[in-house]
């Protein structure tokens, strides 16, 4: 069993200040709340930032910031999963890092499938690493890459159990967001939970409907459009039950895919 917040909230564009001090608070009322670790949106430490600003607001993955909130999840004993513009040799990461629960960094992802301008000043990431946490394995997503069916498939394959999303979604994509998010847990077998952000910036609207899907692709949980803090239990043990006669992971044909992808490279 994981206990998992939700932290669908508000972000001030480009006020990293005020923006971390949210960040430890939610942890600390995630203790209150007795979860396990907290998922936090995209970019949250930074804003929706997508300028010049980028390199003032963004951080070294043992950045100030991020030694902050690591010392806050070690003293509430609550993991965190952040969403922050990383800076790495002169290259900017739309990054998210995984906080354990003694405040001690277990991973980093960094986004694959970078959305519109973004391609303009973030380095896409190259890989999708799964992350053993003692209540289990699981892989991490943001926003686009959700609507990619190869991302979700290479970490269930990856035996991950747990698909954790940081959503930074606007206006008007709310159907894309719930379709994406069902499928994914359907055709893997496998919990997903988003955390999307919530209200307005300065050119964007942020939906929320922050969600979290069953491996039978039913909803179990899904916000509104004001902050929520929900904590979710997910019991993983779960996911072999729901594979059934459709095991979808079983019953791929990786042999005919390679062989249809090298003819329609060939054209």
């Amino acid at each position: 069993m994981i206990k998992i917040a939700i932290a669908q909230l508000r972000c001030e564009l480009k006020k990293k200040e005020a923006n971390l001090n949210r960040i430890l608070q939610t942890i600390k009322e995630a203790e209150e709340k007795k979860a396990d670790y907290v998922l936090f949106p995209e970019l949250y430490l930074s804003g929706y930032a997508l300028d010049e600003d980028l390199y003032s607001l963004a951080e070294t993955e043992n950045g100030e910031s991020i030694r902050r909130i690591q010392l806050q999840a070690k003293k509430s004993k609550v993991g965190a999963i952040v969403g922050f513009p990383e800076l790495d040799k002169n290259c900017l990461y739309n990054s998210a890092l995984l906080i354990g629960k003694d405040g001690k960094i277990i991973g980093k992802y960094r986004k694959v499938h970078l959305y519109h301008q973004e391609k303009q000043w973030f380095t896409a990431g190259n890989s999708f690493p799964v992350f053993s946490l003692p209540e289990g394995d699981i892989g991490l997503m943001i926003t686009y890459d959700m609507e990619f069916p190869e991302a979700s498939r290479i970490l269930a394959l990856k035996n991950a159990q747990l698909l954790l999303v940081l959503a930074a979604n606007m206006l008007p994509y709310q159907h894309y967001q719930d379709v994406f998010l069902r499928a994914r847990a359907l055709e893997n077998h496998i919990y997903i939970g988003a955390a999307n952000m919530v209200g307005l910036d300065n050119e964007n609207i942020f939906f929320g409907e922050s969600q979290v899907v069953h491996p039978n692709g039913k909803t179990i949980y899904k916000g509104r459009n004001n902050e929520e803090l929900p904590v979710l239990s997910i019991d993983l043990n779960e996911i072999n039950h729901e594979k059934g006669l459709l095991d979808y992971l079983q019953n791929r044909r990786p042999d005919v895919y390679h062989s249809e992808q090298s003819e329609t490279n060939k054209a």
